[in-house]
Parts: structure tokens; sequence; C-alpha cells
């Protein structure tokens, strides 16, 4: 859901820590629980006429770690250097930077890659096999929203942890 408009508003010191506490509890931003907090408020009263819910099946979790990219181009495997943007249990947004040496190739539709990176105070590598989903090319930057597809139990068991 494009999240377009700035709202503030007034609130007791009282809610404002409680909110403060149940985000924390489920590991989101404030401004997330309060968006979920109202979207089923406008839910139950039926004042949802044009407002529609995020697509995506798991909440995503913004993060800033480097990553390799792995990637299979006809039998010649290549590893790329990127960072991961944001997480979550279903997928991963990765950014490439332009300026690293080798073509970096990704089909909009469906890529496979693997990509290996190391969650926040945790010392043992992830790696995941992904799909690509959409590609955005930058000035700056390849970026890559992809879905997972494979991996090992005790990745997945760690990003489950991290994001739960």
């Amino acid at each position: 859901m494009k999240k377009d408009s700035l709202m503030c508003f007034r609130l007791s010191k009282n809610m404002r820590d409680s909110l403060a506490k149940l985000a924390r509890e489920e590991k989101r931003s404030l401004s997330s629980l309060i968006e979920i907090v109202l979207f089923n408020y406008l839910k139950e009263k039926k004042a949802l006429k044009g407002i529609k819910k995020d697509k995506r099946q798991y909440p995503r979790k913004n993060v800033s770690v480097p990553a390799f990219i792995n990637q299979n181009i006809s039998g010649e495997k290549t590893l790329h250097a990127g960072s991961v943007t944001n997480l979550s249990l279903g997928g991963v947004h990765i950014s490439i930077p332009q300026d690293i040496p080798g073509e970096v190739i990704f089909d909009p539709e469906k890529s496979k890659f693997e990509i290996i990176f190391t969650l926040p105070g945790e010392n043992r590598p992830i790696r995941l096999t992904c799909e690509s989903r959409r590609v955005v090319d930058s000035k700056e930057a390849l970026n890559v929203g992809a879905s997972f597809v494979d991996a090992d139990f005790n990745s997945y068991k760690a990003l489950n942890t991290y994001l739960m």
C-alpha cells in the first residue's frame, strides 16, 4: 500500500507508552502498529472504501546488512556484493550498487539466485534461494524484490526467530 500522507495527532502519555510497548513486543515500528489499529477499526466500521491492504503475506522488517548474491548464469557462477534493505518470512529486498565490477543480470520475472548474509546480532550466515519478483534499475543501484523458494532448516529457523 502506498503511504503518501503524514498524519500527526495528540494522545496521552499512557496511551503512547502502551502502543510503544506493544510495537516492541510485535517487533514492528510504532507507525506500523498504529496503521494496523486504524485499518482494523475502519474495516470493523465498514468504512474502507477504496483502501487496499498490503498484498504481502508477511510484514517486512527494515534492515541494512551486507550480502553476497550468487547467480548461476549459463552454467557460470558469479558472486556480487549488495545489501539487504528489508526482510520478511516470504522474501527480501536487496540493493546492488551500480559501480560494482562485473555484470549483474536479473530478469524481472523469476531469476533464481542465492543470497548469503548474516542477521544483526548473529554469527552464522543465512543462505536462501530466491526468485526475483521485481527489478528496478536506478542510477545508484539495482533494486531487487525477491521471494524465498528454498532454505535450509537452520537458516529459515534463524530468520523466523529474528523476525518474530
